[in-house]
């Protein structure tokens, strides 16, 4: 169990009171505006408004169901948006060519089921094709100093000759983090990295992400289940519910008793324990 920020290390989000100024110090990466989204002629959600910023680690909760992942499939076009806009930078989103879009946008899924057995250096690798030219992508290169760096950095040098169909599933989920993280992304999206995984294959993988938008000034956007997960990791939260978004702020200013029981309709107990500096939260009985 986590007791204290320093046991974060650079992980561990600055003071609340800098995060305005930070956000006053940098232009948003993401600014979404009106945007509604769903499945054919099915809105899932309506009208969201919102923004991202570099060196910020954002997350989003909310009720199962409510759109999180439908949001996440959207902003990396996997979804086209049914209306509003998107823009990353200064241009439109939706108009960037898409290996244009895969050089600075890079997504960890729940899960993926990787039928061959190919091996984890060759999976990570998979990660350079966005920055590659020709057909099928000519100058592939197992050996490129990012593909070490994003093995190293994760962790997982030494599965490197190992196929990926024999891993657990916490080391499968670095290898597909290493694998967002040769794309050299801007913004890096979650998709519920987390689900399914041990404490430990958790706290590593968000603090390696933690680290990443510290250290480098990675804009982070992940979708949490874990309330206690998302309150020690995530600056600032949007919270989701029937189609829009119902809370957005800082961490401290949304996991609150008040907003989670009407988020989730039932009471929940909100504390920081001694030395955390975060808020954590309790089942009641």
């Amino acid at each position: 169990m986590i007791n204290s920020c320093d046991q974060l290390d650079s992980s561990c989000p600055p003071a609340a009171e800098s995060f305005s100024k930070a956000r006053e110090a940098w232009n948003p990466l993401l600014e979404v505006s009106e945007l509604s989204c769903g499945y054919g002629d099915q809105v899932i959600l309506d009208k969201l408004n919102f923004k991202l910023w570099p060196g910020f680690f954002c997350g989003i909760l909310g009720p199962n169901g409510c759109g999180k992942s439908t949001l996440i499939n959207t902003i990396c076009r996997v979804n086209e948006p049914l209306s509003g806009s998107l823009m990353l930078g200064e241009q439109d989103l939706c108009a960037i060519p898409r290996q244009e879009l895969a050089a600075q946008i890079a997504v960890v899924p729940q899960e993926t089921h990787v039928a061959f057995p190919f091996k984890v250096r060759e999976v990570v690798a998979m990660g350079r094709n966005p920055h590659l030219s020709g057909f099928f992508g000519s100058g592939y290169d197992l050996e490129n100093e990012q593909v070490d760096r994003a093995l190293s950095a994760t962790g997982i040098s030494h599965l490197a000759e190992r196929a990926i169909t024999r891993l657990s599933g916490g080391e499968r989920q670095l290898v597909l983090l290493a694998r967002a993280l040769a794309q050299e992304p801007k913004l890096l999206l979650l998709d519920e990295p987390t689900s399914n995984l041990d404490i430990n294959h958790s706290v590593k993988i968000l603090r390696l992400v933690a680290n990443k938008v510290r250290q480098e000034k990675l804009t982070a956007f992940a979708v949490f289940h874990d309330l206690n997960l998302a309150g020690v990791f995530a600056d600032y939260l949007f919270l989701v519910k029937d189609g829009t978004i119902r809370y957005q702020g800082e961490t401290r200013e949304v996991i609150t008793e008040e907003i989670l029981t009407d988020l989730y309709e039932m009471p929940l107990t909100v504390y920081e324990p001694p030395g955390l500096g975060r808020p954590q939260v309790a089942v009641r009985a």
